[in-house]
């Protein structure tokens, strides 16, 4: 079984989750929240310093819960009660580095 991942932010942490998720057969990277206005429409591959993925970041919440994923890797600098909620509203697991 493949599992597919939505990275949310690609600070410090979220980079090292990114690359993680690329070297992983098991896992399929289908999209990523960029916090930052200019990372949005960028790859994320790039964004993290490994080279093109084929998977552009963006801002919108709808957009990546609208992939179906199976698993959001929640990473930002401060956890958002509001937008966890949603995001398991959707259905959707959350593994997190953030309390």
């Amino acid at each position: 079984m493949t599992y597919r991942i939505v990275q949310w932010t690609t600070g410090n942490v979220g980079k090292r989750s990114v690359r993680a998720v690329a070297l992983n057969p098991q896992f399929e990277l289908v999209g990523c929240y960029a916090w930052s206005e200019h990372k949005v429409g960028r790859d994320v591959g790039e964004l993290c310093g490994i080279g093109p993925l084929g998977v552009a970041a963006t801002h919108d919440v709808d957009a990546l819960l609208a992939l179906e994923p199976d698993c959001v890797v929640y990473n930002p600098m401060f956890a958002d009660v509001d937008e966890m909620v949603r995001i398991l509203g959707a259905g959707v697991n959350i593994v997190s580095t953030s309390e």
